[in-house]
């Protein structure tokens, strides 16, 4: 079976050492220079396997004009700057995402849920507009003056209805529950 086209070396002249040449003569020389560049763990042999990957598909390119050390160390550092890139992106993507929370405890979740309840049954209570002046104000911030333009109705009159939802919400909280402590 053919290798990929990729992993082939490029036609080599006589005077162009072997692969198992290169290797056998610098590789040493490789791995100083990949240590020296500050390449460490793991990336270090990574990286060293990366360097001779590219030795072998550009063998037959290296025209002799450089020592065979300077050709080395020229692909050894654009290894080294491609790592160093690729790691770097990589911590990238990890500081972007959020660290995960812990999420509320299951006991904050009942409560939340029971509380969550509780307004429900308050709001049914409630008649449209107060529910609405309630659930607008108190629930979902919203200034009154805010309100009262968005619903075109007078902003003592909304202030009025808010003000007896309140009250009406302290009554049922504390036990009256049937919302019927305040008038409307």
């Amino acid at each position: 079976m053919k290798q990929p086209a990729a992993l082939e070396p490029s036609p080599r002249p006589p005077s162009v050492p072997t692969l198992e040449q290169v290797y056998r003569d610098h590789a040493d020389f490789v791995w100083r220079l990949l240590r020296n560049f500050g390449v460490e763990g793991a990336g270090l042999d990574d990286a060293f396997h990366e360097v001779f990957l590219v030795v072998y598909r550009r063998l037959g390119d290296y025209d002799g004009r450089a020592s065979l050390p300077s050709w080395l160390f020229g692909i050894t550092r654009n290894v080294v700057l491609h790592h160093r890139r690729s790691h770097a992106r990589h911590q990238r993507r990890l500081t972007v995402a959020p660290e995960p929370s812990a999420g509320p405890q299951p006991d904050e979740v009942i409560a939340q849920l029971e509380a969550r309840a509780l307004i429900d049954r308050f709001l049914a209570t409630l008649g449209e507009e107060h529910r609405i002046v309630f659930m607008l104000a108190e629930l979902e911030g919203l200034r009154v003056p805010e309100i009262a333009e968005q619903l075109g109705v007078n902003l003592n009159t909304l202030y009025s209805r808010l003000n007896s939802a309140r009250r009406r919400f302290a009554s049922f909280v504390a036990g009256g529950r049937d919302g019927s402590a305040e008038s409307e």
